[in-house]
C-alpha cells in the first residue's frame, strides 16, 4: 500500500524523474496493467491541471497588464506580445474590421518579419483572417497554402509565403455581439494547434475585445470630460468677458457722469486696459484732452479709416509704436476717436467699441453744453456792453463777478480780430490753458473779451510771445485798466476804433492799446470829447462835405499824399490811379483848404486829423 501511494505522489509531482521507471518495475498482471494505466491517467490530468493553472495565471496577469493601460496603441502591443508567449508561437497579430470597405486589416504584430504581411487587408470571408473576422468561433489552418478550406487570393498568398507562414489560429474578437476584429497565432512550420492553445487564443481574443471596449469607453468618457472641461473653461471665460466689460461700463459711465473731462475718461480707459489710451476730440483743433497732437497727427488720419469700417483700425505712430484706433461717431458726425497702444485682444475691442461711444455722447454733450454757455456769455456780455436805460441789474453784476469782472477789481475789456480760423484756433487755446472762466463772445467776426487783469496779462503776453504772423493776422485791441462795469461799452467803442487804426500802422504789434499808438492814440481816446468833435470841423469841414456831396475820395487821397512823404508817383501807385489824377485831385484840395494845408505845422495837423477821421468813419486804408 505505501508503495502505490508513493507512485500516486510521484504522479502528481511533474519533477519527479523516477516515476517512468517505476511503473515499469509494477506486476505484468492485469492488476498491475490496470494500476499503471491509472498512475499514467492521474499524472496527464495533474499536468493538465497545472498548464490549465499556468495559463489561467498567464491570462489574468494579461488583463491585468492591460486594463492598467490608457492608450489603444500601447494595448494592442500588449495583447499581441503577451499572446505569442502565453501560445508559445512564431508570431501573433490583430486586425480591426472596417466594416465600410468590407474589409478586416492587420494593425499591431509581433513576431512578424515582413512589411508586406504587416500591411495585408483581407476581404471579409477570404483567407484565415477575413473568415475569422466573420466567425462564430475560432478557425485553423495547418498549412496555409496549400489548405483548401479557405479562399486565397494571389497578393496574400505572396505576402504568406514570403513570412514563410504555415499553421495559422485566429479567434474573432466580440463586442457586444458585434466582431470588431481577430487575434491570430501563426507559425513557420506545419501542425494542428492543441485545445490549450485554441483557449488561450480564444480567451485571450475576449480579454482584448474588452480592453478595447474599455478603453474606446474610456475615450469616450475622457472625450467628453474634456469637452465639459472646455466647455466650463469657456463659461468661466465668457462670464469673466462679461464682468469685465460689465466693469468697463460702469467706468466709462461713471467718467461720463462725472466732471473728470476728457483726462480723467482717459485715465479710466487706460486702467481698464492696461496701456496707454488717448482720446482725440475732432471738433476742436486744440484740447486739453488731447496730450501730444503732434505725435499722434498719423493717428487721427486713421479716424476715417475707422468710421468707413465701422470697426477699430490699426497703424503706427512717427515714432513707429504700434496703435489701434476707433472712431467715435454719433448720428452720423465723426466726432473723434479712441487711440490705444499695442495691440488688443478681442474683449479689448469690445470695451474700444463702448468707449468710442462714450466718448461720442461725451463730446456730444459737451459740445451741446458748450454752445449753451457761449450763449450765456454773449448774452451778459452784450448786456454789459449796452445796458438797459436804467442801469444793469443785480443778476447781471453776480453773472459778471463769476467771471472776475466786477466794480471795485481791476479788469480789462479787449477786442480780438483775425481771420476765422486764426481767430478759432486763438480761442480754442485760451480755453486749453484758462477753461471756461473767460467772458468773451463772438459779435460781427470779432472776439470779445473781459477779464482780470491777471489773466489779461497772461493773454496778452501768450499772443505777445507769437506774434502777429504766426498767429496769422490775429490782433487783440485792449481798454486800460477798468474798475466799473459802467465803461464796458465805451471801451469796446474805443478798442475797435484802436483795432482799425493799428491795422493802418504795422509797427503796432498784434496787443495795442491807445497808449501804443501815441498821437493816434490820444485822438482815438478821445474821440467822442467836443473838442476832437470840433478839431475835426474847424480843420478838414470843406474836406469832409465836399467828399459826402460828391462822392469823391479827396480824405483819402490827402491823407495817402503825406503817408507816402507828399510824392505824386507814390501816391498814384498806392491809389491805383494815373498821377494826372492824383494832380488834379490835390488842386481841388488846395482850394478847399488853401495851398499851404500840407506844409509846415499845417501839415501835421491835417495828417493827424485825417487819420482820426478815417478811423471814425470805420473805413479801410486805401491802400
Amino acid at each position: 500500500m505505501d508503495h502505490v501511494l508513493d507512485l500516486l505522489e510521484q504522479a502528481l509531482d511533474p519533477a519527479t524523474a523516477e516515476f517512468s521507471a517505476r511503473l515499469d518495475r509494477l506486476p505484468a498482471d492485469a492488476r498491475g496493467l490496470r494500476m499503471r494505466e491509472g498512475l499514467r491517467s492521474v499524472r496527464n490530468l495533474a499536468a493538465g491541471a497545472r498548464r490549465q493553472r499556468m495559463l489561467t495565471l498567464a491570462l489574468s496577469d494579461t488583463a491585468a497588464a492591460i486594463s492598467s493601460l490608457r492608450e489603444g496603441d500601447n494595448a494592442l502591443r500588449e495583447i499581441v506580445t503577451r499572446t505569442r508567449a502565453i501560445v508559445g508561437t512564431d508570431m501573433a497579430y490583430i486586425s480591426l474590421n472596417d466594416p465600410g470597405r468590407g474589409e478586416t486589416r492587420i494593425t499591431e504584430t509581433d513576431g512578424v518579419w515582413t512589411q508586406a504581411y504587416r500591411d495585408i487587408r483581407m476581404p471579409f470571408n477570404t483567407g484565415v483572417l477575413g473568415r475569422v473576422a466573420r466567425a462564430d468561433g475560432p478557425i485553423q489552418v495547418s498549412d496555409y497554402l496549400a489548405a483548401m478550406s479557405v479562399e486565397h487570393l494571389e497578393h496574400i498568398d505572396a505576402a504568406v509565403a514570403k513570412e514563410g507562414v504555415k499553421a495559422i489560429l485566429g479567434a474573432p474578437m466580440r463586442i457586444g455581439g458585434d466582431i470588431i476584429g481577430a487575434l491570430l497565432v501563426a507559425d513557420r512550420w506545419s501542425h494542428e494547434f492543441s485545445q490549450d492553445q485554441i483557449f488561450a487564443v480564444e480567451a485571450l481574443a475576449n480579454q482584448a475585445a474588452v480592453a478595447l471596449d474599455n478603453l474606446e469607453r474610456l475615450a469616450e468618457l475622457t472625450d467628453s470630460m474634456t469637452r465639459l472641461e472646455t466647455a466650463n473653461r469657456d463659461k468661466q471665460s465668457s462670464i469673466g468677458r462679461l464682468e469685465r466689460l460689465a466693469a468697463a461700463d460702469e467706468e466709462l459711465f461713471a467718467a461720463l457722469s462725472s466732471a473728470e473731462g476728457l483726462p480723467g475718461l482717459a485715465a479710466r480707459l487706460s486702467s481698464i486696459l492696461g496701456r496707454q489710451t488717448r482720446l482725440l476730440n475732432l471738433t476742436v483743433r486744440i484740447d486739453a484732452g488731447d496730450v501730444g497732437g503732434e505725435r499722434l497727427h498719423a493717428a487721427r488720419a486713421l479716424i476715417p479709416a475707422s468710421r468707413h469700417t465701422n470697426a477699430p483700425v490699426t497703424g503706427t505712430l512717427e515714432d513707429g509704436t504700434a496703435v489701434v484706433v476707433m472712431a467715435s461717431v454719433i448720428e452720423g458726425e465723426t466726432l473723434g476717436g479712441v487711440l490705444v497702444e499695442g495691440e488688443l485682444s478681442a474683449d479689448d475691442d469690445s470695451i474700444l467699441r463702448r468707449a468710442a461711444l462714450v466718448l461720442g455722447t461725451f463730446i456730444s454733450h459737451s459740445n451741446a453744453s458748450r454752445r449753451e454757455r457761449e450763449r450765456q456769455r454773449a448774452e451778459l456780455l452784450a448786456t454789459l456792453i449796452s445796458p438797459p436805460s436804467d442801469g444793469l441789474r443785480r443778476h447781471t453784476a453776480t453773472a459778471a463777478a463769476a467771471y472776475g469782472v466786477e466794480d471795485g477789481s481791476p479788469f480789462r475789456v479787449a477786442l480780438v480780430d483775425g481771420a476765422p480760423r486764426s481767430l478759432v484756433d486763438f480761442e480754442e487755446s485760451l480755453e486749453a490753458n484758462l477753461g471756461e472762466q473767460l467772458l468773451r463772445a463772438h459779435f460781427n467776426d470779432r472776439l470779445y473779451l473781459a477779464a482780470p487783469e491777471r489773466v489779461f496779462g497772461w493773454m496778452a503776453d501768450f499772443l505777445g510771445r507769437r506774434g502777429a504772423r504766426q498767429w496769422g493776422g490775429v490782433r487783440m485791441a485792449h481798454s486800460e485798466t477798468l474798475d466799473s462795469l459802467a465803461a464796458i461799452g465805451a471801451e469796446f467803442a474805443l478798442a475797435e476804433r484802436i483795432l482799425t487804426a493799428s491795422r493802418s500802422l504795422p509797427q503796432a504789434g498784434n496787443v495795442v492799446g491807445w497808449r501804443s499808438l501815441g498821437t493816434i492814440g490820444i485822438f482815438l481816446a478821445n474821440a467822442d470829447s467836443q473838442v476832437t468833435q470840433s478839431a475835426l470841423r474847424s480843420s478838414l469841414g470843406p474836406l469832409l462835405d465836399y467828399d459826402a456831396a460828391h462822392g469823391t475820395q479827396l480824405c483819402d487821397t490827402a491823407l495817402c499824399y503825406l503817408d507816402e512823404g507828399r510824392n505824386i508817383a507814390r501816391t498814384a501807385a498806392a491809389l491805383v490811379v494815373h498821377q494826372n489824377t492824383v494832380r488834379q485831385r490835390l488842386e481841388r484840395i488846395d482850394s478847399l483848404l488853401g495851398s499851404d494845408w500840407n506844409a509846415g505845422r499845417r501839415a501835421l495837423d491835417h495828417h493827424v486829423l485825417l487819420v482820426v477821421a478815417r478811423l471814425l468813419a470805420g473805413t479801410p486804408a486805401r491802400r
